[in-house]
């Protein structure tokens, strides 16, 4: 029926998997959870090894770091049952009926997307405003919007598939580092004519980073998007279309010269990040440092 997988790096997972496995026995079905740790640290896996004598866990330590993508497809290659859920260790379930509601929604050929919420609390390490503000602002987006600007757009932390889908499309693993490989699933899985489905079933991301550790991130995952938009999916323009981010950068350079957003990089880099890490940051002016970074990428 169901198997429910969670990469793990340096996070304790061991109230979410004893969640999942108190709803999956309720609803009576056929399961397994399977926790792959992918090099984390000693201690961290000794606060999750003990998941292991949980009946229908499953618990591997890896010898070596796999990565985003190798990890979650070697997950999905060895799963028992045919539907597999991933979602990612930093997730808070905020819903008794999460389970229910993906089976529920179950359809030959269909994936579902169960989206992301982030608390209404502010944090209280103020370090990790800008990660809780966009969260907030850009991605707590309610499923009849997903539906709504549909395309190929999903997120790799809370979703299912059939295994039989995922074994003819799933992650790349020529993009190693962070950034858009769920984006380049969600592409390969439209243009196979497989149908992405939004339903209102989000986990709450709980693993907000520090401002400067999310901003580095961010130009990792603008790296990606340009090796995916240049290299992999190269001259593909219904791709450069229904990336918001891409179809923003297209069409501003057409009317400026990528040069002048390459010297606004230059100029004005500390100035951007200084009020990105700030009590009070800015998404407008994260926009706009994201779109000045990456003219300088394009100009390499």
């Amino acid at each position: 029926m169901l198997s429910v997988n969670i990469p793990v790096y340096n996070i304790k997972v061991v109230s979410l998997v004893k969640e999942l496995v108190a709803q999956a026995n309720d609803l009576k079905i056929d399961f397994e959870v399977r926790v792959y740790d992918d090099g984390s640290d000693e201690i961290i896996k000794s606060l999750n090894k003990n998941i292991a004598e949980i009946p229908q866990v499953v618990y591997v330590e890896l010898k070596e770091n796999l990565g985003r993508s190798a990890i979650r497809n070697k997950m999905g290659f060895e799963s028992q049952f045919a539907n597999l859920l991933f979602i990612d260790a930093d997730s808070l379930l905020i819903d008794e009926s999460y389970l229910h509601d993906f089976i529920q929604h179950l359809k030959p050929g269909r994936i579902l997307c169960g989206g992301t919420a982030y608390s209404a609390k502010k944090p209280a390490d103020e370090r990790k405003l800008l990660r809780w503000v966009y969260g907030q602002k850009r991605e707590a987006v309610s499923a009849e919007k997903r539906n709504r600007n549909k395309g190929f757009i999903i997120t790799s932390n809370n979703f299912l598939i059939e295994k039989k889908v995922f074994e003819k499309v799933h992650f790349r693993e020529n993009l190693r580092n962070y950034g858009h490989e769920d984006t380049l699933l969600g592409y390969d899985l439209f243009n196979n004519d497989f149908e992405l489905f939004h339903i209102q079933n989000p986990v709450e991301h709980t693993g907000l980073e520090s401002s400067h550790l999310f901003i580095q991130k961010t130009k990792a995952a603008l790296k990606n998007l340009q090796l995916v938009s240049e290299v992999l999916l190269e001259g593909d323009k219904k791709f450069r279309k229904q990336v918001n981010f891409l179809k923003m950068y297209s069409r501003l350079t057409l009317l400026i010269p990528g040069s002048f957003f390459r010297w606004c990089f230059n100029k004005y880099e500390e100035r951007m990040e200084s009020n990105l890490k700030s009590q009070s940051p800015s998404l407008r002016c994260f926009d706009f440092y994201k779109l000045t970074y990456y003219s300088t990428l394009k100009n390499r």
